[in-house]
Parts: structure tokens; sequence; C-alpha cells
């Protein structure tokens, strides 16, 4: 009797260890699981927080692409309103309107139609509130030339109170030699002298424009060519001032 209760106590005891074990590999088990959930939800965390960092900066960098992009459109869009108001101000300046404009065209279609640009630029200039004035005068003389020297070379106005005289190159034959006429292609030069020695001196190629005030009067000159070794001379005497 006491032998079998010895053997029944023993495979109790053993059955006893052999739970024990198992619960204990269980929990091992069970607890091994566990801690390897935990470190891969603890790997997920971190890569998701990496990956999370890494959409931050690259939304940030591109928040601040379009920032400065921005930046530069405004810019850009304050650059061209302040050119467009320059060329608004400048159309407004150099654009003729009204009657400069009608002017405008008339004068472009007279120097379309050939008339001298000096000579319309000085009928502009003389054309002003009515003066009183005498009849336009107009005579001509021969020109000097170096062949040409000899004799009272000019023309008077008021009543011999101006004087007008001048000089110019010789002209050239086809065969190169110099004649006595002068060459109205080249430069020439005008003396206007008044009474007392008081005189006005103009050179270039005619037509030319030069004005003398004498004693209370103004005149206004225009030289232009006239036939061979002639020069035109056109005087405008009006009361001064």
């Amino acid at each position: 009797m006491t032998l079998g209760r010895y053997d029944y106590e023993r495979r109790y005891r053993k059955r006893m260890r052999a739970g024990v074990i198992k619960f204990a590999l269980l929990a091992a088990l069970v607890l091994g699981v566990g801690l390897f959930s935990y470190q891969m939800g603890i790997e997920q965390l971190k890569g998701r927080d990496v990956t999370l960092r890494e959409e931050i900066a690259t939304l940030s960098r591109q928040k601040a692409e379009l920032e400065l992009l921005a930046s530069q459109m405004q810019h850009a869009a304050r650059t061209a309103e302040a050119r467009v108001a320059e060329l608004d101000g400048r159309l407004q300046r150099e654009v003729p309107t009204g009657d400069l404009a009608k002017l405008t065209q008339l004068v472009a279609e007279r120097l379309k139609g050939g008339l001298d640009a000096n000579r319309l630029a000085f009928v502009i200039s003389q054309a002003q509130v009515p003066r009183n004035c005498q009849p336009t005068d107009t005579k001509r003389f021969t020109l000097s030339t170096p062949l040409l020297k000899g004799g009272a070379r000019g023309v008077t106005f008021g009543n011999g109170t101006v004087t007008v005289t001048g000089e110019g190159q010789s002209a050239h034959n086809p065969q190169g030699n110099a004649e006595s006429w002068f060459d109205p292609g080249q430069p020439v030069t005008i003396r206007i002298t008044g009474m007392g020695g008081k005189g006005t001196t103009v050179s270039g190629v005619l037509p030319l424009h030069q004005s003398l005030v004498v004693d209370n009067s103004e005149y206004r000159f225009t030289i232009a060519a006239a036939q061979r070794s002639f020069v035109e001379v056109t005087a405008d005497r009006c009361a001064y001032p």
C-alpha cells in the first residue's frame, strides 16, 4: 500500500513538473512572440517616422521653391507694369496728337514730295504772330570763286543798309579743269554786313539761312543756288523787336 502511494505521488510530481515545463515553454513562446511583434512595431514606427520626415523635408523645399517663384513673378509683374507705364508716358510725349499730328503729317507729305528740308525748316521758323514787315525782296549776284575774283560782287537791301557777298569753290569740267563759276555742291561762305560794320558770316552747302539786326530792323535771309555762277538771296525785313 505504501509503495503504491509512493509511485502515485512520484508520477504526480512528474506530471506537475512536465506541466510547469510546458507552461514555462508556452509562456516563453508567447513572450517571445510578443517581444518580436513589439520590436517589429518599433521598427515599423521608426521607418514610418523616417518616411514622414523625408516627406516633410520635401514639402518644405517645394514650399520654399514656390515662395521664391512667387516672389520672382511678383517682381517681374511690377517690372512689367513699370515698363508699360514708362512706354505709355513716352507714347504720350512723343506721338503727336491733335494739331501737332496734323502738322507732322503735312511736313512728312511735303518732304516726301521732294521739298528741301532746310527750306521747310526755314519757312516754319519764320512762321509767327504777324509782325510789321516789308514785302519780301529777292536779288541775285555772281558768287566769287578762285578764278572769278575781280569786280564788286554782291547785293544790297534796305536802301544800302545791308550788303550780302560771298565766295565758293570752283566747279570742274569733265576733264577735271577748274571753271570760273562756283560748284553748288560744295560749301560756300556768305557774308552779311550792315552799316557801321556790324555783320555775320554763314558757311555750308546751299541753301543757307541767316539773320541780322540793324538799327530797328531785322533782316532774315535765304541764300539758294540759281543759274550757273549765281546765287539768289531772298530777304525779309521786319520791325525789331
